[in-house]
């Protein structure tokens, strides 16, 4: 089943020689092997993030503080200027998921980040998958899956507390169920049956259950994360393209249920739901840190990047625009969002799962080309065409496809350099520890991908004791210390200083309580807090410790005399 053609090129052309097709093969297996390394690597990475009780990216434990409010049926959009502080900024969806798991088995980070970890993997599959029926090569959609979960940003991201890679999953859901929807019933058609009637002017058109799932899918991905959008307005504009009026319809239904529900749940929330999810991510935009994130994507991502190009400027120019291409342009224009304050790599993941289909997509067309005789009529011998589907092309993009996808996976690279099994493997690699921490990643330093070391274990364990035995609540700019301490969770940091920011949060009640010294223990990484609120912890609080844990100073502080 998962396998390509070495043989007869649709009948017209003599087999391949049999030096190229073992060549092909072996080189087909060199790629497979790799990807897989590097998805064996991945597995690695998410298992030792499962096993680590401590916040590994800052912020997973107030998603998991989210997870729990909602079990206890509270919404999470509150007002965060009185106490306990803490408001958030991110749609409920992702949690709600999440909350089976911590009601069947408490408050632990690691049933986020395994619901995470598995929309990666699904994501994954659907790429795959969507290669495979359009192209008719299984092999080329698993190379493609795996090149997907290959990306420096989706190893990084995948397995976190995190709503993005659940989000992509939803998304790549709903284009994968709507590529194939059947548009041949256009609306220039379908007028000439329609009716006189109060719906006549949709009366005739069709929308078969596949086109509805795919409108939930959308649904679903924007009320896991608001960057979602994109991807509903590639939809929406690729079905505008082919029958506007029926693309009018689906949007105004979408927009009916999720506009619906928005204020169902801006009215339960006593409208912090909208200053929340909307007013509080309104940041500061940056264009050097814009223009950084897309250079890094095209340098980690050249082969895939290349090809996605390629099959958007053909459809544009020579084809008909598939909703895989539209996707694609629409998700690499969302790109540009990675330059406001706070925002990452991660931006950039729904772009690689599209690259990751258009890549494939144009790799299978290259390999079907039928070669000199299209509709019973000849090609000119000097096309484009004719070359492409002559023995002579197919002869070197036969041995060119795994080498491209050997090139790929190598400027994606990333592994542990030390143990039995990796040692030897960085050394034949060449590559070094880039981190400081026995990981090397392509990328260059990053925060996220070594695996947290016993010593890292050992020290959340300090941190957590030093809080459980402090009187009263705990200042903590990561949650997952109150977890393991019994102690309530109180801020949430990084929304609070984007609030303070847009003018949203008033940190006097909070300063208030800082200087009564109502806090028995204060912990500090970033320090993302408003300044007029670090300004009074340092008026108020001393230091006490300092812990060191996945590479980051923890500050502990204590009220002073």
């Amino acid at each position: 089943m998962m396998r390509l053609a070495w043989g007869n090129w649709n009948g017209e052309e003599p087999l391949l020689p049999g030096w190229a097709k073992w060549s092909s093969r072996t080189l087909f297996v060199l790629a497979a092997l790799a990807l897989i390394g590097q998805f064996l690597v991945y597995v690695h990475y998410a298992i030792s993030l499962f096993r680590f009780p401590f916040d590994y990216d800052q912020g997973e434990g107030f998603e998991l503080y989210d997870v729990v409010l909602h079990t206890q049926g509270i919404w999470p959009y509150q007002d965060s200027q009185v106490f306990p502080f803490y408001t958030s900024i991110y749609p409920p969806l992702y949690h709600l998921l999440t909350a089976p798991l911590v009601l069947a088995f408490g408050p632990a980070l690691w049933t986020g980040r395994v619901v995470s970890f598995t929309g990666s993997l699904v994501a994954a599959a659907a790429i795959a998958w969507a290669v495979r029926r359009e192209t008719g090569q299984g092999l080329l959609g698993v190379l493609c899956g795996l090149s997907f979960l290959a990306s420096n940003y989706t190893f990084a991201i995948g397995p976190l507390f995190r709503q993005h890679m659940t989000m992509v999953m939803f998304e790549t859901l709903a284009i994968v169920v709507l590529a194939q929807f059947d548009l041949n019933c256009e609306d220039t058609k379908d007028a000439k049956k329609t009716r006189s009637s109060s719906l006549g002017l949709f009366a005739s058109l069709r929308f078969p259950p596949r086109l509805w799932l795919g409108a939930a899918l959308l649904i679903c991905a924007g009320y896991t994360k608001q960057l979602a959008l994109a991807t509903v307005l590639a939809v929406l504009a690729w079905l505008f393209l082919r029958g506007p009026r029926r693309a009018l319809l689906v949007g105004f239904v979408m927009s009916l249920v999720a506009g619906s529900i928005f204020l169902w749940i801006n009215w339960r929330t006593d409208g912090w739901w909208y200053v929340s999810i909307i007013q509080a991510n309104i940041n500061a935009f940056g264009i050097p840190q814009m223009l950084a994130f897309y250079r890094e994507w095209l340098e980690l991502h050249a082969v895939l990047a290349l090809a996605a190009f390629g099959v958007l400027i053909y459809e544009t120019y020579w084809g008909r625009l598939s909703l895989y291409s539209t996707w694609f342009a629409f998700a690499f224009a969302n790109g540009a969002l990675s330059g406001k304050f706070g925002a990452g790599e991660s931006y950039f993941v729904t772009a690689t799962a599209a690259a990751c289909v258009l890549a494939g997509l144009a790799a299978g067309r290259l390999w079907g080309l039928s070669p000199r005789r299209r509709e019973g009529r000849e090609d000119n011998p000097r096309s484009l065409l004719a070359f492409l589907a002559s023995s002579r092309f197919k002869l070197v993009f036969t041995l060119a496809l795994p080498i491209l996808f050997l090139i790929q996976t190598r400027l994606t690279l990333h592994t542990y350099t030390e143990g039995p099994v990796y040692g030897p493997l960085a050394r034949l690699l060449g590559v070094v520890d880039s981190s400081g921490r026995g990981y090397y990643d392509s990328q260059g330093y990053t925060q996220l991908g070594p695996r947290p070391a016993r010593a890292d274990h050992e020290a959340g364990h300090r941190i957590a004791s030093l809080a459980r035995n402090a009187p009263g609540p705990v200042f903590s700019e990561e949650a997952g210390f109150m977890f393991a301490a019994g102690k309530p969770v109180v801020t949430n940091a990084f929304p609070q200083l984007m609030m303070f920011q847009a003018g949203l949060f008033d940190p006097a009640q909070l300063i208030e309580m800082i200087a009564r010294r109502e806090f028995g223990l204060v912990i500090l990484r970033a320090q993302f807090y408003p300044p007029p609120v670090l300004q009074a912890i340092g008026a108020h609080y001393q230091p006490l410790t300092e812990i060191e844990m996945n590479g980051f100073t923890y500050r502990l502080l204590e009220p002073r005399p």
